[in-house]
């Protein structure tokens, strides 16, 4: 797990003491925007859809939590007021820490704030480019750039993706609609661009989907 990565054995313990994990359903919420959280918490297994929502039912994803990840790390040094909901989109396990604990840690533990820092700059570049991805590209574009970004996270040497949600969610991601993606990736398909098959789409023409994406 990136964020105890390098630790000492006597500091994983410590942490561990105070750990315990919850089992999830498929759509059950972990907590909701505006509730009042102490705890922070790292994916062991499954996946969790962080995201933002009106009173008008609206939602918009802003993360996709892999196992391994943490999410909520506004309770270690925030106001610890969930800045967003998150939900499980899958049967998941999710480890919690107290907040003031990880807090009284990272100050006697560089390694454990850089492992912080990284985390949190991680997510910032993954905001930056949603936020570029929202003003700045069209549907297609938005589309290609979602695809590159997601084989690069599965290495150079990638040329398939597997999606983790389904369209309707990518859609919600992307902020369009779960018909716009079945047309652009349609589109892609007829150029000889990609070969999809429900979640697990080849990339079959690189260049072409990096031109695409802009």
């Amino acid at each position: 797990m990136p964020l105890f990565q390098g630790l000492a054995e006597r500091d994983q313990a410590e942490l561990a003491d105070q750990a315990f994990i919850r089992r999830f359903d498929p759509e059950e919420m972990i907590f909701r925007q505006g509730d009042e959280v102490t705890r922070f918490h790292v994916l062991m297994e499954g996946g969790v859809k962080l995201f933002r929502s009106t009173s008008e039912g609206k939602e918009q994803t802003l993360y996709v939590v892999d196992p391994g990840e943490p999410f909520c790390l506004c309770t270690i040094y925030n106001n610890r007021v969930a800045p967003l909901n998150a939900r499980a989109i899958a049967a998941s396990r999710v480890m919690s820490l107290p907040g003031d604990v990880m807090e009284k840690h990272s100050h006697g533990t560089p390694l454990l704030l850089l492992n912080i820092l990284r985390v949190l700059n991680t997510r910032l570049l993954s905001s930056m480019q949603m936020i570029e991805d929202l003003a700045l590209r069209d549907v297609q574009q938005r589309t290609a750039s979602f695809l590159r970004h997601t084989l690069l996270a599965q290495g150079d040497d990638a040329d398939r993706v597997s999606l983790r949600v389904p369209r309707h969610e990518v859609a919600r991601i992307l902020g369009t609609t779960p018909e716009s993606i079945s047309r652009v990736l349609a589109r892609m398909t007829q150029q000889g661009m990609i070969r999809a098959q429900g979640r697990d789409i080849a990339i079959l023409d690189r260049e072409a989907l990096d031109r695409m994406a802009g």
